[in-house]
């Protein structure tokens, strides 16, 4: 009987590929609800926030911004309301509650759906949208002691929402979202740290990605990766839900495609979802849409911008309200990306509604999730912070 013959080389790939996936197997998550974000006197309610700027300055978490309808939905009339409270809570946060900055304690303008990264210096807060429009503005919060700090930064090349931000020691960068001209592949890098130099336009995303998830991750290089998102070119009538990842060479400033989000056969197409790294060579990914339902709301959106027949008008509206008011909610999946083999593995579920349009928070404790949406026009004030161990 003759002996098998495998070379080496072909062995070891084999073998790390085993080795990643049994260490995902052998990975759990713990889950914590934190307190909740407090109302704003003189209201007893607090219906939670979209798009708020979030991120860690020392063992300090800060919320600030976002946007709401607290009143009643938008296909009902409703209209949205953007928010300058800064919240912000102590680590470890066992038994501490927030404190409100509100007023003139707040932001300096009501703003929400900018992008946000931690650095040593505290939270940057880039862009975003106002009642009356997008911003390039670019700030950044500090906590020291009983003192919460606004330092303004160079403002962004032009105004951004729906935009990914993430840092790399005092580097933030920025990339894609809308401009007031339309969807934008533009890519940013700000030294905070010697802020005299402004912004460095970087080399292009290779696609103009909306509500996409940007995570730095160390590795063997350090790395930028981007996941997910949504395009919608001039004259289209529905966005495109991407499941493509990227990564970005920070030596060679080149984007690369790696292939697309998917748990085994399944393609993963998601926007709006956030994640962080867990480790030198994983990414978790939280929740996001699918684009289910949000496309046949865009067709119907768009049909009605185009129709005169009133009857037929009626008709439509009520398929929107229903779309809406029926809306599932979004994806609860964890996914774990592997950067090394580029592969996906299902980590299990969010304990509840997943949230969306918000900002996942690297700390010590764990990676905290402050509230954000749940369905469409409906926020929530819960604030959950997922612990990644080794079973053992």
């Amino acid at each position: 009987m003759k002996g098998i013959n495998i070379s080496l080389p072909a062995v070891i790939p084999a073998l790390l590929l085993s080795v990643t996936i049994n260490s995902c197997n052998r990975m759990k998550v713990e889950w914590t609800d934190l307190v909740p974000l407090p109302p704003v006197p003189p209201d007893t309610v607090q219906p939670g926030v979209a798009g708020p700027f979030a991120g860690l300055h020392g063992n300090t978490l800060v919320v600030a911004g976002g946007a709401n309808f607290p009143d009643t939905m938008p296909w009902n009339g409703g209209k949205k309301q953007y928010h300058n409270e800064i919240y912000l809570l102590q680590f470890p946060a066992a038994g501490n509650d927030w404190r409100l900055l509100a007023g003139d304690e707040g932001l300096d303008l009501p703003v929400a759906y900018g992008a946000s990264a931690s650095v040593n210096a505290g939270v940057v807060c880039l862009g975003g949208e106002t009642e009356n429009g997008m911003t390039d503005n670019s700030f950044i919060i500090s906590v020291a002691g009983e003192k919460v700090l606004k330092t303004p930064l160079p403002p962004l090349p032009v105004p951004l929402s729906g935009a990914a931000a993430t840092s790399v020691g005092p580097m933030v960068y920025i990339a894609g979202g809308v401009t007031p001209e339309g969807p934008s592949k533009g890519f940013w890098r700000l030294d905070t740290e010697d802020i005299g130099m402004g912004w460095k336009r970087l080399s292009d995303l290779p696609l103009a990605l909306i509500n996409s998830v940007m995570v730095a991750v160390q590795g063997r290089e350090p790395a930028i990766w981007i996941l997910g998102g949504r395009t919608r070119e001039k004259g289209d009538d529905m966005s495109a839900i991407r499941s493509e990842i990227f990564s970005y060479s920070l030596s060679a400033d080149s984007w690369k495609a790696e292939g697309r989000l998917a748990v085994g056969d399944k393609e993963l197409k998601l926007a709006a979802g956030t994640g962080a790294a867990v480790n030198e060579n994983q990414i978790a990914i939280f929740g996001g849409n699918d684009g289910s339902v949000f496309n046949k709301v865009e067709a119907i959106l768009s049909e009605m911008a185009a129709q005169k027949d009133s009857t037929r008008l009626g008709k439509l509206r009520e398929e929107y309200i229903l779309l809406q008011e029926g809306h599932p909610g979004f994806s609860r999946d964890v996914v774990i990306l592997e950067t090394e083999t580029r592969k996906c593995f299902l980590m299990g579920e969010i304990p509840g509604p997943a949230q969306v349009t918000t900002t996942a928070v690297t700390t010590p404790w764990g990676i905290v999730i402050p509230s954000g949406e749940v369905k469409p026009g409906v926020r929530t004030t819960t604030v959950r912070m997922a612990k990644f161990r080794k079973e053992r």
